[in-house]
């Protein structure tokens, strides 16, 4: 027993003494030269610093102060290391296993360049190669790649860091410039048999481009890595990604993932689950320089996501999909069936959201925005929506959009080769609503076609959400149809070069507060001269209308509109102005029957029929579109209601001594004839001297004329 514990006493000490003279009597810098002419013979320029060894509780060797730059410039570096070891566990040796301890890789700094002709500093590594050289890497490379997939590799390393790490670039071209420093890896436990390790990596970047702040990223990474030998099954767990970004302002973004990864060395496939925690939207646009305006200060201050994950080099998909937009919650699933292609699917299931909540803030000032509007425009993406392949499906059980409320919407969006196809459907006001598109894209000019219609849509609640029923209201149910198409590049030239008609009907529909029976009455009492006294309703109420519009050069044109309105006939035609906000309609009225007359209330008709089957065009609005007010944009035409008194005072004259003045008019023709008669003797006989005659003529018609106003001036007066 003594025997052999002497024996191995002198094993180990023989084997410490090998270690000694290994550290004492070899240098490893002897083999400096040959490792830096090795890499000029590949174009590099390398140069190294005093090489060591490490002894206790690790024996390795450690480099230090190494630069790497192109043979023709050695003097600006492309990449530095300040420090590097590779450490070998002791003991282990003893037993005769070669364990590596730490390879550690501390203050490794890369340099990258692009000059103002495009061309980056790195490719003079490559240029400065010698044929032989890049013969002998490559067939170095395939010997390597041939002896790696022969054999796998059974690595276990109790720790690999890099620390004190950077990268940055600089394109003169473009004027950009990225920074990354505090670069920080470290990988724990490392192996490749299948037991899990971890792995943690952190780094700060900053971004600069032209004429912008500079973006900071400060980002953590910390992973569960599980990988084989083979090099061909990776698993991540407990995944976690840890952002801030700063701009003007800074933002967070957290999220935790993980991921199983099959076939990395032939057909890669993964799955795993993602999970981006709440964040704010808004303090991340404005952390990367986007202030973000909306009606509602506290949109997009809520906003998570969750999901299942699978996909291979062709494809992925986002299945179980759950979406949480603030107060809106949205399930479905996203794929890109073709990456290709970029093929998208996309269905889309939500419950409630307020589009509007998302909209830029309303205006205090109109008029002044409109005028914004229309001097401002917005090109098309005609490029992006060439190239947009998309199949998709949205469901939302309500919404609301420019203050209108819709239930049970349904859209659908087919993009395919620079053709959009739209369809939706959806409830709204107790009625149903069908609209569908088909946009061209594939010119310079987007080309549009479209149609919709509604049913049994209720005017009331609409008005009162539009928020304009203080000055006009509308109730009842109204069907409407529209077609139409337009062209253009952008979104005025899509508004100008608008071509659509559209037709209406509607029951028991009314309008408040103009009172078209009113109106008429007290057209026709002022005329009359009478007055009565009748308590009015706030409101037209028609029993039937319809109507059709054309909108052709950015102006809305009302054709034709019939409407019954008490014993009344109403008719109107008018325009509106998209341009210029302005409309203007007239209101044409007509009593429908004699026998009518009498059950007209607050009308003295009872004692003519002057006002039956008449039509009267006296009534006019008009104003601002953007305004409307009935009772403050509708009237009398005084020029119309002039024209009407005239010809009602002689309907009356008329109507009392008719036959005086038809007696008096043919009195007044016979005489004229009996003068013609006797200048024509006088002058020669009929037709001989046509020019007196015609001078005679003018003549006899100034004085008859006179006295036919005489005659009619008495018969008044009787």
């Amino acid at each position: 027993m003594k025997l052999a514990l002497k024996i191995l006493g002198a094993l180990i000490a023989l084997l410490i003494l090998a270690v000694v003279l290994l550290v004492t009597l070899v240098s490893p810098n002897q083999f400096k030269p040959h490792i830096e002419a090795a890499a000029k013979e590949q174009g590099i320029a390398l140069h190294m610093g005093d090489l060591g060894w490490a002894f206790w509780p690790s024996i390795g060797v450690s480099l230090a102060d190494i630069t790497v730059a192109a043979v023709e410039t050695p003097e600006k570096p492309i990449a530095e290391l300040k420090n590097a070891s590779l450490m070998l566990a002791l003991m282990p040796l003893f037993r005769g296993e070669f364990q590596v301890d730490h390879v550690a890789v501390d203050g490794a700094q890369i340099h990258l360049a692009v000059d103002k002709q495009g061309k980056g500093n790195w490719e003079a590594l490559s240029q400065s190669s010698t044929p032989e050289s890049s013969e002998k890497a490559q067939v170095q490379s395939q010997t390597q790649s041939q002896a790696s997939e022969a054999k796998p590799l059974n690595l276990e390393v109790e720790k690999i860091s890099l620390t004190n790490s950077a990268l940055d670039y600089h394109d003169e071209k473009t004027g950009q410039i990225i920074n990354l420093r505090d670069l920080n890896i470290v990988l724990t436990g490392v192996n490749t048999q299948g037991n899990p390790f971890d792995a943690q990596l952190s780094w700060l970047l900053e971004l600069v481009q032209a004429n912008t702040d500079k973006l900071q990223v400060k980002g953590e990474l910390n992973n569960r890595v599980t990988l084989d030998k083979e090099f061909n099954n990776l698993q991540l767990d407990d995944g976690q990604l840890r952002l801030t970004l700063t701009q003007k302002s800074s933002a967070d973004i957290a999220l935790d993932y993980q991921l199983a990864v099959k076939d990395l060395q032939k057909d890669m496939s993964y799955q795993g689950k993602l999970q981006l925690l709440s964040l704010n939207a808004r303090q991340v646009l404005a952390a990367l320089g986007t202030r973000l305006d909306t009606a509602n200060s506290d949109a997009l201050k809520h906003v998570a996501l969750g999901t299942a994950i699978k996909g291979d080099t062709k494809q992925v998909a986002l299945d179980d999909l759950q979406l949480t937009l603030d107060k809106t919650r949205f399930t479905g699933n996203l794929a890109v069936t073709d990456l290709a292609t970029s093929a998208l699917k996309l269905k889309l299931t939500g419950d409630s959201i307020n589009v509007d909540d998302y909209l830029p803030p309303p205006s205090e000032t109109p008029a002044a925005a409109q005028q914004a509007a229309a001097t401002e425009d917005t090109p098309l993406p005609l490029e992006a929506l060439r190239g947009l392949n998309l199949d998709a499906e949205f469901a939302l059980a309500s919404m609301r959009f420019n203050k209108m409320a819709l239930s049970n919407i349904d859209l659908s969006v087919n993009a395919k080769n620079g053709v959009i196809r739209q369809k939706l459907s959806a409830n709204a006001y107790q009625g149903d609503i069908q609209f569908n598109s088909n946009t061209d894209a594939r010119t310079d000019k987007a080309i549009m076609n479209f149609d919709g219609g509604v049913q049994g849509f209720e005017l009331a609640p609409l008005i009162k959400d539009l928020e304009i029923d203080e000055n006009l209201g509308l109730s009842g149910a109204i069907q409407a149809k529209a077609q139409g198409n337009t062209q253009g590049a952008s979104v005025n030239q899509l508004m100008a070069a608008m071509n659509s008609t559209a037709n209406f009907s509607g029951a028991q529909v009314r309008l408040s507060p103009l009172n078209i029976e009113q109106k008429f009455c007290e057209l026709v009492n002022l005329v009359t001269q009478n007055t009565t006294e009748v308590n009015w309703d706030a409101f037209t109420e028609m029993r039937q209308l319809n109507g059709n519009i054309v909108w052709r050069d950015q102006v809305i044109n009302l054709e034709s509109f019939n409407a019954g309105v008490s014993q009344l006939l109403l008719t109107s035609n008018g325009k509106i102005n998209l341009a210029t906000d302005k409309y203007e309609f007239k209101l044409p009225i007509k009593l429908a029957e004699a026998s009518e007359a009498a059950s007209l209330k607050g009308c003295s008709l009872t004692t003519t029929n002057y006002w039956v089957d008449r039509g009267l065009s006296l009534l006019r609005c008009k104003g601002s579109f953007g305004a409307i007010n009935p009772l403050k944009d509708c009237g009398f035409d005084k020029s119309a209601l002039g024209d009407l008194t005239k010809d009602f005072a002689e309907y009356k004259l008329r109507e009392k001594h008719g036959d005086k003045i038809d007696a008096a008019e043919q009195k007044l023709k016979d005489k004229k004839q009996e003068l013609l008669d006797k200048a024509n003797e006088k002058l020669g006989g009929e037709g001989t001297v046509n020019k007196p005659a015609d001078l005679l003529n003018n003549l006899l018609k100034k004085k008859l004329g006179t006295q036919s106003s005489s005659a009619e001036s008495s018969v008044a007066a009787e």
